[in-house]
């Protein structure tokens, strides 16, 4: 019985030992796309990156996200399937992220009266660790886009600006 409770309490100082040189993933967005469209709300499915920085992987379990855009509320993602991340690698993870029409329309007017598109994601993955519970690994990304770049000034008018 005395090895049992030694092994047990080696494997303990062992899990701590992990979760205290534990460098915490970066998330980034690498695709967005319209998945589909009714009066009220579209969803879009947004593709994160998820990179590893340390020696040993991980499963995540699932992904909470919220979207903000120029400091307002947007959308919320969502996705419970699970990726294994690999030691020093990259997974990739899809979620569902729903956008009410009235949020959209706001933004859109909002639009003209911006230079870009200031944009935040929030949210945390929920980190498998066997047998032990499951750990929530918050993260945060945040950005400048110049809509108008991507669109042609002859296909859609840029709003004048007062000088």
């Amino acid at each position: 019985m005395r090895p049992f409770v030694i092994l047990l309490l080696f494997l303990g100082l062992t899990a701590c030992a992990n979760l205290s040189t534990f460098e915490q993933p970066r998330v980034t967005v690498t695709d967005v796309h319209l998945r589909g469209s009714h009066l009220l709300a579209q969803e879009f499915l947004v593709t994160l990156r998820i990179d590893n920085p340390n020696k040993y992987g991980f499963d995540v379990n699932g992904v909470a996200a919220d979207v903000l855009i120029n400091g307002q509320p947007l959308a919320r993602g969502l996705s419970n399937r699970a990726v294994h991340v690999p030691g020093f690698g990259s997974a990739d993870i899809t979620l569902a992220a729903t956008v009410s029409t009235p949020a959209l329309l706001q933004q859109l007017i909002q639009l003209g009266t911006h230079q870009g598109l200031e944009y935040e994601i929030r949210g945390h993955l929920n980190v498998g660790r066997d047998w032990l519970r499951d750990i929530r690994v918050p993260f945060e990304e945040h950005g400048n886009l110049d809509f108008w770049r991507f669109i042609d000034e002859q296909a859609i008018p840029r709003p004048l600006t007062p000088e």
